[in-house]
């Protein structure tokens, strides 16, 4: 079982069965002693009673019971409940309900008239004769069972109820014990949401070594991006120099391969200043003050190319998230359309589902479908047709944000980008 509720609502239910049934038993035997004690006491005091008004006519020699026992169960033939006075050779008396029976001269006998007994003994000697006297009482040993089957039923029934309750209990304890991990998974949640800059502290102790853990461990990450960026940005600014000359010395069937190599490291510095930026899940960012300082960026170079901007924003939602990161990403794929639109740019935003939808569409050649996915997937970024540098930037800020980048085929033809981030209130 992979769940900790199952297992430990599991343990407890087993445990908790396995107690009670051992508490029947054990209720079972004290139950069956009692009994036992109770049915031996009443024999023995109808024994003893027999005792007493048992003696020898002197005159006739004949033995005599007066009174014999008043009992209406030893009235009853063949009722189980028996009592006899023996000799060891001779059966003196015996109750009605034995009729014609008897319980052997020595008052041994386990069985009469097809019923199983149970026997109780007394050995006395009467007033008037010395001679040894046995008194025997039964009673039928199915009424003893009986009787303890009725003790047993309403018991086991009792500690049932007694089982569901306590495995229901049992359920909300575990239930209540397991929310903390609920509530750490949340504050885990708002870490990763960039609400919090370290492990929430749990309120149980348990739990405190392991949120010390992850912060050390969180630190140890910011720690290596930290060095990570700080060295891919030190190797860029490091190959600007050079390259800078190579451009100037250089012919310019070769101007080319410096250019991209120059596109490679701006999208390395791009990814430095990126990596080591968190996100900010409270922030809040108006949509169409962005795409205005884009269009005004990106306007010359359109126009330079005769290419038409169009830009629709209106009842778009704000960007849950910095206006940095969403000029980023916006700019990334509109310089990107810039660069292969033939004719005409358009930049949509608008709401659905909670979500901020953007669509930046040109009506170039396009990215054949084989080759979307594989320029947004890890690892490629920059192919000879130059579409990569942008499509790689915005797509990693955007899964960095929460959402995530989709390419397809403009319906005029063309490529369209589309960004769907996070909404301000979602």
């Amino acid at each position: 079982m992979h769940s900790i509720r199952g297992r430990l609502m599991l343990a407890a239910g087993a445990l908790t069965v396995l107690a009670l049934v051992a508490a029947w038993a054990a209720l079972s035997m004290l139950l069956a002693d009692f009994v036992d004690r109770r049915l031996l006491a009443e024999l023995t005091a109808t024994a003893r009673g027999i005792m007493a008004a048992s003696e020898w006519d002197e005159d006739e020699g004949s033995f005599r019971l007066d009174p014999p026992p008043a009992d209406p169960r030893f009235e009853t033939p063949r009722s189980g409940w028996f009592w006899q006075v023996a000799d060891g050779k001779t059966v003196l008396a015996r109750s009605p309900s034995l009729m014609s029976a008897d319980l052997g001269v020595d008052g041994q006998a386990q069985q009469a008239h097809g019923l199983d007994l149970i026997v109780h003994r007394e050995f006395f000697t009467a007033p008037g004769d010395g001679r040894r006297l046995t008194a025997t009482v039964t009673l039928p040993a199915a009424e003893a069972a009986a009787e303890l089957t009725a003790i047993r039923r309403p018991l086991a029934m009792s500690l049932v109820v007694l089982a569901v309750a306590l495995i229901a209990a049992q359920v909300v304890a575990v239930q209540a014990g397991l929310s903390d991990l609920g509530h750490f998974a949340r504050g885990l949640s708002r870490l990763r949401d960039g609400q919090a800059a370290t492990v929430p502290r749990p309120k149980m102790r348990e739990l405190v070594p392991l949120a010390a853990e992850l912060d050390r461990l969180l630190e140890a990450n910011r720690d290596q991006i930290a060095r990570a960026r700080s060295e891919a940005a030190d190797l860029a600014h490091a190959l600007k120099t050079p390259l800078a000359v190579l451009a100037n010395r250089i012919g310019e069937e070769d101007r080319a391969l410096i250019g991209r190599m120059e596109r490679i490291l701006r999208w390395h510095l791009t990814r430095a200043r990126a990596a080591g930026r968190p996100v900010d899940a409270t922030a809040r960012s108006a949509v169409t003050p962005v795409l205005d300082d884009i269009a005004l960026v990106l306007g010359p170079e359109a126009r330079r190319r005769g290419l038409e901007m169009a830009i629709t924003a209106e009842g778009a939602p704000d960007f849950r998230g910095d206006a940095e990161d969403l000029a980023e990403m916006v700019a990334a794929l509109a310089e990107n359309a810039v660069r292969w639109a033939r004719h005409r740019i358009e930049i949509l935003a608008r709401g659905a589902a909670g979500r901020l939808i953007l669509e930046i569409a040109d009506d170039g050649p396009g990215i054949p479908p084989g080759e979307r996915d594989r320029l947004l997937a890890r690892g490629v970024r920059l192919d000879s047709s130059g579409h990569g540098l942008g499509l790689a930037i915005a797509a990693d800020r955007a899964k960095s944000c929460g959402g995530s980048l989709t390419l397809a085929e403009a319906p005029g033809g063309g490529l369209v980008a589309r960004l769907e981030l996070p909404a301000a209130g979602s």
